[in-house]
């Protein structure tokens, strides 16, 4: 590893699209998501992810400043750093994944280190609600998937389900009135902590995905 670049911010939504930004601006390999809670309560979500990039140390450097770019115009961010050369332990520390393997990423392991995920793109657009509550989730899953042509590819649960993110995909324009259905049912249930479009989204991406998995409801 020649460089790991870290991206710290609140929401799972706004991680992945951070780490699609990273991925787009140069050529990283997005290691992990990782999580924790946050200490305060007055955040813009209950819950912190680090975005986990790998690759030359200019091409680490640029990524993260335009993922950090974005964290900062939505009011997430909250902090970045690179390491140069890291040593065998940091490594393997980098490499350790925090993203739920329900249903609908089994084959998912807990440590890319070593191993190569297949990269499949999305074509179209791929879309996430950050719901509080599994029954405003519920709601919102169901209005997603009945307001357009989209396809549920990950749930993914956190704090016992009092947070949950959707995560589902289709043309871009189907993606995104899914979205907006999602958000108009489940912010009547519940507070949206995140929503995100991300059209033509990098294999970097949705490799931590199961792009093939049939649609759920």
């Amino acid at each position: 590893m020649q460089a790991l670049g870290m991206i710290e911010v609140y929401s799972f939504s706004t991680a992945l699209r951070v780490a699609d930004i990273a991925a787009k601006t140069a050529d990283v390999r997005i290691i992990a998501f990782d999580r924790n809670r946050p200490i305060r309560t007055d955040v813009p979500a209950p819950l912190v992810m680090v975005v986990k990039m790998e690759g030359a140390v200019a091409a680490v450097k640029a990524a993260v400043e335009a993922g950090v770019s974005y964290a900062k115009e939505c009011g997430k961010y909250i902090v970045s750093h690179i390491i140069a050369n890291p040593g065998d332990g940091v490594e393997k520390m980098a490499y350790l994944l925090d993203i739920n393997k329900d249903k609908f990423n089994k084959k998912l392991p807990k440590s890319l280190l070593g191993l190569e995920l297949e990269e499949k793109a999305a074509n179209g657009a791929i879309g996430f609600i950050e719901v509080e509550g599994l029954v405003a989730t519920i709601e919102g899953t169901d209005a997603m998937l009945k307001a357009a042509d989209v396809r549920l590819v990950h749930t993914e649960k956190r704090l016992g389900g009092r947070l949950v993110t959707i995560i589902v995909v289709g043309t871009v324009s189907a993606v995104e009135a899914a979205v907006a259905a999602g958000v108009a049912a489940s912010s009547v249930l519940g507070k949206i902590y995140g929503r995100e479009v991300i059209a033509n989204p990098h294999p970097e991406v949705t490799k931590f995905f199961d792009m093939d998995t049939p649609n759920q409801q």
